[in-house]
């Protein structure tokens, strides 16, 4: 049935961003930045950066496949790109250790948006992942307005789910540890890695179709 193949599909571009976007793992280095503030002060750091990781990747939407016709960049040749890049980011999830100090400005409205909201939550991943599925659309078959405003929701979604993660981050941390989280990470990484690889295959099936034809 179509509706259910399409769902499907949303379902499968929605864990691909919020796995990439991986609120986890911007527990730590928000409680160490938030740390002896107020509730209240907290809450506003997480709206800042749920807002800020909404903007950029509304961007990535809005912009991305107009920068890649300017400079002449096919879909297929994106998408095998952004899968590369996505399963290295994978891989880093999967054996590099999560987290990290990632400096960042000296008030809570810079570190906000940069390191939290980008690089480190809305990064390359993400922001790849946005506009490969902006290119081809989120069914595969072009890019379309209904899959644009798929998507946009899907952020929207995602940027609402960070922001929720990012609330109750001081319980969740003493719930999960360190190693739940790490843990959390590399399975998500695993789950993304083959995302990546369909993106690697559709890509080449893309830039080259003779790979894709059936042997006969």
């Amino acid at each position: 049935m179509p509706d259910v193949d399409h769902f499907t599909e949303y379902l499968k571009v929605f864990i691909a961003v919020f796995v990439l976007v991986n609120p986890l793992e911007g527990i730590p280095i928000y409680l160490a930045r938030t740390q002896g503030m107020s509730n209240a002060q907290r809450l506003a750091i997480a709206r800042t950066t749920s807002i800020a990781i909404a903007i950029i990747l509304w961007v990535a939407l809005a912009l991305g496949h107009m920068v890649l016709q300017l400079l002449g960049i096919s879909v297929g040749a994106f998408t095998l790109a952004g899968g590369i890049i996505i399963f290295l980011i994978a891989l880093k999830m999967v054996l590099g250790p999560a987290g990290g100090d990632l400096g960042g400005g000296s008030d809570s409205g810079s570190f906000a948006i940069v390191p939290l909201a980008i690089p480190l939550l809305a990064g390359p991943g993400p922001i790849s992942s946005v506009i490969v599925y902006a290119s081809k659309g989120i069914t595969g078959q072009g890019a379309s307005l209904g899959d644009d405003l798929v998507l946009a929701g899907i952020i929207l979604v995602v940027a609402l789910a960070t922001f929720l993660s990012l609330a109750v981050a001081d319980p969740a941390r003493r719930l999960l540890g360190d190693t739940g989280i790490n843990v959390f990470t590399r399975i998500a990484g695993i789950l993304v890695a083959a995302i990546a690889l369909g993106l690697v295959h559709e890509g080449l099936g893309l830039l080259y179709p003779q790979l894709a034809a059936p042997v006969p």
